[in-house]
C-alpha cells in the first residue's frame, strides 16, 4: 500500500530527525524516501518538510497530518504484520531532554552505554525543566523527556503523551506511581534549627533555589504558601549541587531533593522536615512511540541508570 509508506516514511523522518537515518531503519535508499514523501505532499497537497542546518523538520502541516494519520497508520501495521524496520536493530537519532539533576546522576552515562551498545544509535540531550520537556515532547522537538513534579502538586496532563515510572515499564498517564524522590532542608552545621523543623522555623531565613518559573522554585512558594509564608529567596542557581555551597558559606538555607544531593561537606548539616516533600521522577514519550525501538533501548538505559 503505496500511501501506507509514504506515511510511514514521513513518521520515521519526524522520529529520527534526517531523511538517511529514516532510510536506514525503513531498509530503504534515502532517494527512495524522498520519492516517497515528494508522493506524499503531492497527494496531500501540503509542503511537509523544511531543512534546519544538517537536519531536516517537519513543518506545521506535517505535523497536523501525523496527527491524524498516526493512530490510523499504527492500527493499519498491526492489521497487517507491517515490519517499519526496527524490530531487529536499534537504529536512528533519538533525542532526550531531562532536568539537570537527571543529567548528573544518570542521563549521561545512559546515553554513553547505549551508543556504545548500539553504534547504529545516536543521541542528543538538552538540559530542560520539566514543563519545557513536555512541551517539547508534544511539539515533536525531542523524543523522550526526563520528568519530575511534586508530591501533592498537579502534573502535566498531554493526553498524547505517556509518562511511565522508573521502578518499570508501567504505563501511568496520571504519573501517581512514579519513583519519589524525598527532598530535605540544609543547613550551616552552626544553625539553631532543630533536626525536624516544621514550616514555621523556617519562614524568617534566607534561601537558595532554582530559578524563577521552574517547577522547584514554584513548589518553594507553593510549599511555604499552604502554612501562610512566603520564603525569602536570596539567590537563584539551577543546580542542586550548588545550593551546597551557598549553605556553606553561610548565607541561607536550601531544599534539595536527595537525587540532587551530592557529597556534604562538613561545614552543612541535614534537617529531616516533619512532613517532607518528595519529587515523583518518570519517563515520558509521546504514546505512538512507546513501542518504537531505538525510543525503548534509550528509555530502558535511562530508567535503569536513574534507579541507581
Amino acid at each position: 500500500m503505496d500511501e501506507l509508506a509514504t506515511l510511514r516514511a514521513l513518521q520515521s523522518v519526524k522520529e529520527h530527525g534526517t531523511v538517511t537515518a529514516a532510510a536506514a531503519v525503513l531498509r530503504l535508499s534515502p532517494s527512495a524516501v524522498s520519492q516517497q514523501l515528494k508522493r506524499l505532499e503531492k497527494a496531500t497537497g501540503r509542503s511537509l518538510l523544511t531543512p534546519t542546518g544538517r537536519r531536516v523538520a517537519l513543518t506545521p502541516e506535517a505535523h497536523a497530518l501525523l496527527d491524524e494519520a498516526g493512530p490510523v497508520l499504527s492500527r493499519l501495521e498491526a492489521i497487517l504484520g507491517v515490519s517499519s524496520g526496527r524490530e531487529s536493530q536499534v537504529v536512528g537519532h533519538v533525542r532526550v531532554a531531562a532536568f539537570t539533576t537527571a543529567i548528573r546522576h544518570g542521563a549521561l552515562t545512559a546515553i554513553a552505554e547505549v551508543q556504545d551498545q548500539h553504534p547504529q544509535l545516536t543521541c542528543s540531550l538538552a538540559e530542560m525543566d520539566p514543563g519545557e520537556a513536555y512541551r517539547a515532547l508534544s511539539a515533536g522537538m525531542v523524543d523522550i523527556a526526563v520528568t519530575h513534579h511534586w508530591q501533592g502538586q498537579q502534573a502535566p496532563v498531554y493526553p498524547a503523551i505517556t509518562v511511565s515510572p522508573l521502578a518499570d515499564n508501567t504505563a501511568d498517564n496520571t504519573a501517581d506511581d512514579l519513583v519519589d524522590d524525598v527532598a530535605d532542608v540544609i543547613c550551616h552545621r552552626d544553625h539553631s534549627l532543630p533536626e525536624s523543623p516544621g514550616l514555621e522555623d523556617l519562614a524568617t531565613y534566607s534561601w537558595v533555589s532554582t530559578g524563577a518559573g521552574t517547577i522547584c522554585h514554584s513548589w518553594l512558594i507553593h510549599m511555604f504558601a499552604l502554612h501562610g509564608h512566603r520564603p525569602r529567596i536570596t539567590a537563584e542557581i539551577s543546580d542542586f549541587a550548588l545550593h551546597v555551597p551557598f549553605v556553606a558559606a553561610g548565607l541561607g538555607l536550601a531544599l534539595v531533593p536527595r537525587l540532587g544531593r551530592p557529597e556534604l561537606p562538613g561545614e552543612v548539616r541535614v534537617l529531616e522536615l516533619e512532613d517532607p516533600p518528595a519529587r515523583k521522577i518518570g519517563i515520558a514519550l509521546r504514546t505512538h512511540q512507546v513501542n518504537d525501538n531505538a525510543i525503548s533501548v534509550v528509555g530502558a538505559a535511562l530508567r535503569s541508570r536513574l534507579r541507581d
